[in-house]
């Protein structure tokens, strides 16, 4: 029983075939997913998409790809939603410094806005972090002084700052990006996390494992990240699953169904 916990199913790459996505995904055998908002548009996909399914989670976010797109007004619109429909988590937010336009300062201004309303919900956050780790981990201590969850998502950086988010308290999300061929050092990474901080998952539609790469990814190849880190680590792929399973459960607060 397996965890996506980020992907964006509401995102227009799915429009055409959404539910046989979702299908071949339960039929692989993941029995939960976690759809991931990105903008107010998409926060309201997201949400809108998981009432159709009981086997799903939203979350609330801005990515810093848009930290610079979105005025005062828009924000209190982000708080009013998160007030009112409570996602699984703030996220996906975070800094960008390899793709956003935003500059710095107005992408760390953002993320500061996005901790605060995660404290002010007392829940959770989803992490994004290119390029721009030890600012990211600056920034949370900064602003939430060890008094906030989180995860970094599609965790991207080298076993040196594994162990830093990790005294956090944060987990780490690995995703299908783990079995490129030129990984060996975020295998690494992954290796050397601890079973019970660690989740999984596909970003789809995004970063579609090796044997399907360059292509659009789905939930359903989340199988091929399970079974590589698995036998990486030498334990059978059930107790992967059920590990990573129920790490995803107690973060984003869902209970899993047999």
């Amino acid at each position: 029983m397996l965890v996506d916990t980020h992907c964006h199913l509401h995102f227009d790459a799915f429009d055409a075939d959404r539910e046989e996505v979702i299908e071949r995904a339960r039929a692989a055998g993941v029995a939960h997913f976690v759809n991931v908002g990105t903008d107010p548009a998409t926060n309201e996909a997201a949400f809108a998409l998981t009432g159709r399914h009981s086997f799903m989670s939203s979350t609330a976010g801005l990515h810093p790809h848009h930290a610079h797109q979105i005025s005062d007004p828009e924000f209190d619109l982000i708080q009013k939603f998160v007030r009112e429909h409570k996602p699984a988590a703030i996220g996906e937010i975070g800094l960008d410094y390899f793709k956003s336009e935003a500059d710095a300062e107005t992408q760390k201004k953002v993320f500061s806005k996005m901790l605060h309303l995660a404290l002010e919900n007392n829940l959770p956050v989803i992490v994004h972090s290119r390029n721009a780790f030890e600012d990211t981990v600056d920034v949370i201590q900064k602003e939430t002084a060890g008094r906030i969850r989180g995860v970094m998502h599609c965790f991207s950086y080298d076993k040196a700052c594994l162990k830093k988010l990790l005294d956090l308290g944060f987990l780490a999300s690995f995703t299908c990006n783990l079995t490129f061929k030129n990984a060996s050092e975020l295998l690494d990474a992954a290796l050397f996390a601890p079973l019970d901080r660690i989740m999984l998952e596909t970003d789809s539609p995004y970063l579609a494992p090796q044997a399907h790469r360059g292509k659009r990814n789905e939930p359903a190849y989340l199988v091929h990240l399970a079974r590589l880190l698995a036998e990486k680590r030498g334990i059978p792929l059930q107790q992967l699953e059920e590990a990573t399973s129920k790490n995803a459960a107690r973060f984003f607060g869902f209970s899993l169904a047999p």
